[in-house]
């Protein structure tokens, strides 16, 4: 009997593919995670304008000085949460080309063609008609003054006379009642509503795209794709520089070369973009909001707690930008034109709202009262259309965590305990970071500092307690975060992480409503936790602060206790280094590294000559120039991006100062800074350019 001969069957794909695979995913989502910051670093002074001028309008006589002043701020603020989509297609061009200049304007014009052809294709599909009127009785006298009316949804609609519109009136369902008794109408203004838009073979009542589904992206009405849309642009944009800068077309087009020819093919490329997402954001903005509006009723925080769980555990490799953006920013972390729209369709669902709103007086206009104990149907949708009606245009379009508690400070009509009452409990993907940041880690920063033996303590006590003030303060947190993260990990994963997502979960089941800019510090807690109290939001920011009371404690005696009894080498602890960030100094064993370091240090104080050198031995210890194809920074960061990364040394590195880990995937290099890296970037370019500049050229 002859044997059978097995033969071992090959993978699909080979280990080395596969590694190859991650690392440039890994280098390619760094890089769009430093493209988030660009956008991100402006919205602390935007959210800071936006939210004291809402609070000064909103509580000064309109027309005023000080009104003038606070809608000024309001303003200023706003422009840039209402425009992230363009700002996020700029950042997203400039990360991937170097910060190029070029790619940044082909972005825009990219945006601003990807929007156009859109609304080429948009027609009105289904529409109604808006009317403001008074509906006088039989004996003259006004049963109802200013009442927003809105008609049926049609193909074509008429506009109606008064006589018209009061037939149709006390046929409908709606306003059957309120004008059972009435003699006559007197229409004050009419305005057509779009309820539903025709796109390619969108159409009909029931695939028609939904009006909550577009916005005005630049002036010009487009799908609302929120963020991606300015994502895939950037990215369009980036691919056409880096492929065709430099580019030499024949000498009839020579004019076109070069820079010349980057806006032109992306303008070209866009136009497949725009068609892609007209055949598939209606299905997914769709799915987005209906995962915005119905996520945030799992029980117990539930929600807040996994969003922490896995955001948090993206922070030592910086991709938590990517991960919570699509919640702050799009449909996926809730839409209002959903809660508007529910609301509008079955109002006495929403009985606590409607107490909320009923006969609400915002700057001496006051909306329609009605017994709360028998109101009708009918009442009840004339009662939210007379809110809807007053509510800024851009609160209406609204879609995001964030986005949304930044139109509502800004609006006076609302609150976010109107739209708790609607379903969608607001800042649960941002206030838990405010109880951690300005309580827990301050804490865990003072037990290390009492984990030092008592001779040391007085030489390393500014270096504890500024990073506990600074997080306290602006809800910085990497200076003590990777203090711990790289001496002991399971500090980080088993420790913090668990207490961050408790903090989330605890703040979403107490329905408490403090937004932010990037970080959950003190400044923000003022701006956006106590300020919109003051002004009626409901930010119910008390419970961050008898939460963060409860957390110095747990964070305090959890940390002191597994750094002692864990034995973990701190700064001031056991000869480790007496800098938060300079603990890897004495790790550097090579004598070459410990001169460096030496020589570098030996020149702090001497101003540039010191930063020059330190660049240049970052650069050495990077694998040389040859080995370095980009360099970049984010809020704590320098990012680097490497031909061979088993040529970099990060205990070298390290062993500079300053820098307190260095992160390795792929092609990708992060050394972790806090600050000093914004300095580090351009004398590492300038030396770059300088040294490729001299490096001789092939013949």
């Amino acid at each position: 009997m002859s044997e059978v001969k097995q033969t071992k069957l090959k993978p699909f794909v080979s280990r080395a593919w596969w590694k190859q695979s991650n690392q440039r995913t890994m280098g390619t989502l760094s890089k769009l995670s430093k493209a988030f910051l660009l956008p991100i670093a402006l919205l602390p002074i935007a959210g800071i304008f936006l939210g004291v001028g809402a609070t000064i309008t909103s509580k000064v006589d309109a027309n005023s000085a000080a009104w003038y002043f606070g809608n000024f701020l309001n303003q200023m603020g706003n422009i840039a949460f209402g425009n992230l989509p363009v700002l996020f297609a700029i950042s997203v061009a400039m990360a991937y080309t170097e910060d190029a200049g070029v790619a940044a304007l082909t972005a825009m014009i990219g945006f601003l063609v990807f929007n156009a052809i859109q609304f080429a294709f948009l027609h009105n599909e289904y529409s109604h008609y808006q009317y403001t009127v008074d509906i006088i009785g039989t004996d003259s006298k006004v049963i109802f003054s200013g009442l927003i009316v809105n008609t049926d949804s049609l193909r074509n609609p008429s506009l109606m006379d008064p006589t018209q519109l009061l037939n149709w009136m006390r046929t409908s369902d709606s306003y059957g009642q309120l004008v059972k008794n009435a003699d006559h109408l007197v229409i004050h203004a009419s305005s057509t509503q779009v309820d539903s838009y025709g796109l390619l073979f969108y159409y009909g009542s029931t695939w028609a795209v939904q009006n909550k589904l577009t916005t005005a992206n630049l002036g010009i009405n487009s799908l609302n794709t929120g963020v991606f849309g300015g994502i895939f642009v950037g990215a369009v944009a980036a691919w056409a520089y880096n492929h065709f800068h430099k580019t030499q077309l024949p000498s009839a087009l020579s004019f076109f070369s070069g820079s010349k020819l980057v806006p032109i093919i992306t303008f070209m490329a866009v136009i497949p973009l725009a068609f892609i997402f007209m055949f598939i954001w209606p299905l997914i903005g769709t799915a987005l909001a209906w995962f915005g509006n119905n996520s945030g009723k799992l029980p117990v925080g539930l929600d807040s707690l996994i969003f922490e769980i896995f955001e948090r555990s993206l922070v030592p490799f910086g991709l938590h930008h990517v991960f919570y953006s699509p919640l702050w920013w799009t449909q996926a972390g809730g839409s209002m034109p959903d809660l508007i729209n529910n609301v509008m369709n079955k109002p006495l669902d929403y009985k606590d709202f409607l107490a909320q709103i009923n006969g609400l007086t915002v700057g001496g206009v006051q909306l329609p009262k009605f017994d709360m104990s028998t109101i009708t149907n009918d009442q009840a949708q004339v009662l939210v259309a007379a809110w809807v009606s007053h509510l800024n245009p851009n609160t209406i379009a609204a879609v995001g965590d964030q986005t949304i508690m930044y139109k509502i400070i800004a609006d006076p009509w609302v609150t976010f305990t109107q739209i708790q009452d609607l379903g969608l409990n607001l800042g649960r993907f941002q206030t838990g970071k405010f109880p951690f940041m300005m309580f827990g880690l301050p804490a865990a920063a003072t037990a290390m500092w009492f984990a030092v033996p008592k001779e040391n303590r007085k030489k390393v006590m500014g270096i504890y307690f500024s990073a506990a003030f600074t997080c306290f303060l602006t809800g910085i947190t990497e200076p003590i975060e990777f203090t711990f993260l790289f001496v002991a990990p399971w500090l980080f994963y088993g420790v913090h992480m668990p207490l961050c997502a408790i903090s989330f979960m605890l703040m979403g089941l107490l329905h408490a409503h403090t937004s932010m800019t990037v970080s959950g510090g003190f400044i923000d807690f003022i701006v956006f936790g106590i300020i919109p109290f003051i002004s009626g939001k409901g930010t119910n920011f008390y419970h961050i602060l008898w939460v963060g009371a409860i957390f110095i404690p747990v964070y305090f005696f959890s940390f002191y206790f597994a750094i002692k009894y864990g034995k973990i080498a701190l700064p001031g602890r056991e000869g480790a280094a007496d800098k938060l960030y300079t603990k890897a100094d004495f790790k550097a064993k090579q004598t070459g590294k410990d001169k460096d370091a030496q020589v570098v240090l030996a020149a702090a104080g001497k101003g540039d000559d010191a930063k020059r050198e330190k660049a240049r031995k970052i650069i050495e210890f990077l694998g040389g120039e040859a080995n370095i194809t980009g360099v970049d920074s984010c809020a704590s960061r320098l990012r680097l991006t490497v031909v061979d990364n088993t040529k970099v040394d990060p205990e070298g590195i390290k062993a500079l100062g300053g820098c307190a880990g260095v992160l390795i995937r792929g092609t990708s290099v992060q050394c972790v800074y806090g600050g000093e890296q914004e300095v580090i970037k351009p004398y590492m370019q300038e030396l770059l350019k300088e040294m490729r500049e001299q490096k001789p050229q092939p013949k």
